[in-house]
């Protein structure tokens, strides 16, 4: 599934006309020389041991300088860091994100807007995409905003904060439907919720009922409650045999957004 890209500019972002499937060989061909000689400094604050380890090697993959990695999630703390050793992006790690960091992350962009910033988190809630969608908007740096399940290789990464050193915006296509509006047009997905939808992208994505529910940080029978919705509303208007809802429901919502990627 292609990343969503968009430029930062003083008015809200719009987005590119490019939607790479590589991000690597999306910026090599767009200015290998540049891509190639200048080397970015980067300060990585992670809460996961092992995501700690994986920055280590950044540096042997790609263009970048690692100034040091720290477990210390204090925003304030991040901000001295930041004072002492300025750093072009600040990769920031998290098992759950919340409301809470969000908002110091968009006062952390206001004193250091020229900051690039990589936001990676494991679960998250429905409440979140909308101030997610203010802190993308601000700021004069890049920002990416990515699941860390979606990232299976160190490349990713590097590609990712190779984008958000030239300025872009790079959102994990899971969110970017939330925090920037696709507005679904076949009859079916008309009448989901955003909770369903939510639930529908991460099943198009092969995610199990459990690690939906990980992801969005609910119970699993809370997720089973909206697919029996999702399920019913399927049923209301197509065809179907029961056996295969879950995986109607998937096509259907592939179609869509594979549709609404050519606007990109």
């Amino acid at each position: 599934m292609p990343l969503h890209y968009l430029k930062t500019t003083k008015s809200p972002p719009t987005v590119t006309c490019r939607v790479p499937k590589n991000v690597l060989d999306w910026l090599y061909n767009e200015d290998m020389t540049e891509i190639r000689t200048k080397t970015t400094k980067i300060f990585a604050v992670e809460e996961e041991e092992i995501y700690r380890y994986t920055y280590e090697l950044l540096p042997s993959r790609g263009p970048v300088e690692l100034l040091g990695v720290s477990a210390n999630f204090d925003l304030s703390v991040v901000s001295d860091i930041v004072a002492r050793h300025k750093p072009e992006v600040l990769l920031l790690g998290t098992g759950k994100l919340n409301g809470n960091l969000i908002e110091e992350l968009r006062q952390f962009r206001s004193r250091c807007p020229e900051v690039g910033i990589v936001l990676l988190f494991s679960q998250y809630a429905g409440t979140d995409t909308e101030a997610l969608r203010g802190l993308a908007a601000e700021g004069e740096g890049g920002v990416a905003v990515f699941l860390k399940q979606s990232l299976r290789e160190i490349d990713q990464i590097l590609g990712i904060i190779l984008a958000v050193t030239r300025g872009h915006i790079v959102l994990d296509p899971t969110l970017a439907n939330f925090m920037f509006g696709m507005t679904p047009k076949h009859p079916f997905l008309e009448q989901l919720t955003n909770r369903e939808l939510e639930i529908l992208n991460l099943l198009a994505r092969g995610y199990t009922n459990l690690a939906i529910a990980g992801t969005l940080y609910i119970d699993v029978k809370t997720v089973e409650h909206h697919l029996n919705s999702l399920y019913g509303k399927l049923k209301a208007d197509n065809d179907v045999n029961d056996r295969h809802m879950r995986v109607t429901a998937a096509r259907l919502y592939l179609q869509e957004v594979e549709m609404q990627s050519v606007k990109f």
